[in-house]
């Protein structure tokens, strides 16, 4: 049997799991299946809880992603996007082309990945745009949800994007492969 692993900080070997191996564990009931986490290089990452700022964007952000969008593409909040062996993501929102299978879906299939960002903003700043760029996603955007500013990453290269801006709210920004999904932070409806 072949284990693989990788070395935690403290120097000491762990598994390192597969998609299989996490789907097997919420089949066989380890994992709830609407447990949040993430699976990046082999490693289980538990997700924040979602804080309320985080759920006022997304819910504004999905309204206006859903009535904006163009009929050549889809928008799915919440999917898990499989990209190799052993990482999947669960980004808060993915634009794909319509013609795509959603099931087939790899990292350049994605159009635009959206993460809206509460209490995980270090980490959806931090490491996890490594991974979309390593995997060739072409554009990742992470919304600030208590700042309300808008990180966009671009031209994925190797690890990282070789372009990354950061936008006020009031300030209106233009997704490059569907640019019908503008959008102006300080427009969302936010209730009450």
């Amino acid at each position: 049997m072949n284990i693989r692993a990788t070395l935690a900080a403290e120097g000491l070997p762990r598994r390192a799991f597969t998609v299989k191996d996490v789907e097997r564990m919420v089949e066989v009931g380890l994992i709830e299946e609407d447990e949040r986490l993430e699976l990046l290089g082999g490693e289980l990452v538990p997700m924040s809880p979602k804080g309320s700022f985080h759920e006022a964007v997304k819910l504004a952000l999905n309204e206006r992603l859903v009535t904006r969008k163009p009929a050549s593409v889809r928008v799915i909040p919440e999917t898990t996007l499989r990209l190799s062996e052993d990482t999947f993501i669960e980004p808060d929102f993915i634009v794909y082309d319509a013609s795509r299978p959603l099931r087939d879906l790899t990292g350049p299939d994605a159009l635009l990945a959206i993460e809206v960002a509460d209490t995980s903003l270090g980490y959806d700043l931090g490491r996890k745009p490594k991974f979309y760029a390593a995997f060739g996603i072409p554009e990742m955007w992470v919304i600030d949800a208590r700042r309300m500013r808008i990180h966009i990453h671009r031209r994925p290269d190797g690890e990282a994007y070789r372009e990354i801006t950061v936008h006020d709210a009031d300030v209106e920004v233009v997704p490059e492969s569907v640019p019908e999904l503008r959008l102006r932070l300080a427009e969302l409806d936010l209730g009450p």
